[in-house]
């Protein structure tokens, strides 16, 4: 294999891996909350030194994630790079929408089929990473605050769940959660798709007219981990 082909295929295997590391997950996560965070505001986030979080940044510029959206003046001639992330990243990396290759395509073939399966490999890697945050923030939560000395672990729950005793299903309920049926008919399936694909349609075009409007707000829910407040985990699990 040639020196050029090796450099290709691990570039390649790391861009399938872009969730294996921790460090890129968060910096995901923070990107995803954050709509522009300098360097050293990824340190302080992170709990990491600036050099530590370096190569992961190159990493995310390289592979069009993220760029630099300004410079700004610290002192004298040195200047802050703000980074966010880069128009069309999502597509870029879980899906080939805007791929002349995948529009041309009008049946499914090896190529195609290797393509789409590798975009939900992609994905499925950032939700169990999504759920393992989760995991570790509801583990960290019982043994350092219930069982633990952290006092604002009670205080934590309240913003989490409701007290509502009034319900015939259960006492407590999630707050900002989102419910879904895990097992359909094949009808109720096809009603559901309809359903979701109309309303995914009207959520899309506020969410876009939103982000015009309202650039630089933060955006501290995760619906993939069923509407829980991800930023608030990810500073409780990474203290500064």
């Amino acid at each position: 294999m040639s020196v050029n082909n090796k450099q290709k295929n691990e570039k390649k295997k790391k861009k399938d891996d872009l969730f294996k590391s921790k460090i890129n997950f968060k910096l995901w996560g923070l990107f995803s909350m954050y709509p522009q965070l300098s360097l050293s505001e990824l340190s302080i986030k992170l709990g990491k030194s600036k050099s530590t979080i370096h190569p992961y940044i190159k990493e995310y510029l390289q592979k069009e994630i993220i760029e630099v959206k300004e410079e700004k003046q610290i002192r004298g001639n040195i200047k802050a790079k703000i980074y966010g992330f880069k128009e069309g990243y999502h597509e870029r990396i879980f899906s080939c929408e805007k791929d002349s290759k995948c529009k041309q395509k009008k049946e499914f073939d090896k190529e195609f089929g290797s393509r789409i399966l590798k975009e939900n490999i992609m994905k499925n890697k950032l939700h169990i990473k999504t759920l393992e945050t989760q995991l570790a923030f509801f583990e960290k939560l019982l043994n350092s605050g219930i069982n633990g000395p952290d006092e604002r672990a009670l205080e934590i729950l309240k913003k989490i769940y409701i007290l509502d005793p009034s319900s015939d299903r259960k006492m407590f309920k999630r707050k900002d959660a989102y419910s879904t049926v895990a097992y359909n008919s094949e009808k109720s399936h096809k009603l559901l798709q309809k359903m979701m694909g109309e309303l995914l349609k009207k959520f899309n075009e506020a969410t876009d007219q939103e982000e015009k409007d309202f650039p630089n707000l933060e955006k501290p829910y995760h619906f993939l981990a069923f509407g829980f407040p991800l930023k608030m985990m990810m500073e409780y699990l990474n203290p500064k």
